[in-house]
């Protein structure tokens, strides 16, 4: 199984469509309570703001990673924000994620 380092992932996830919207990706992480959770077509969004007028005043992405290690997602789906600690991301992409 291929391994893709946690900058790298984050880069990933940075990256906007030329509408400005997220790129969608699929995640697998442990829940808060121990359990596997996977999501197969999400993207950057949600209470961090979509598109690249997110900002760091404006509650950004960028914002959001460094104070809190939370990334703020939407579900491609349902079209529903939620929010998931990067300590428990697994997998993006199908690509085992190495956190050191």
């Amino acid at each position: 199984m291929q391994r893709i380092h946690l900058r790298t992932v984050l880069a990933e996830i940075d990256q906007h469509e030329q509408d400005g919207q997220g790129r969608a990706f699929s995640l697998q992480y442990y829940k808060t309570d121990g359990r596997r959770g996977s999501k197969p077509a999400v993207r950057k969004g949600g209470l961090a703001g979509i598109g690249p007028a997110a900002s760091p005043t404006s509650g950004g992405f960028r914002y959001k990673l460094k104070q809190k290690g939370t990334l703020q997602l939407v579900d491609c789906a349902t079209n529903k924000s939620f929010a998931l600690k990067i300590i428990l991301l697994t997998h993006f992409n199908g690509q085992r994620i190495q956190h050191a």
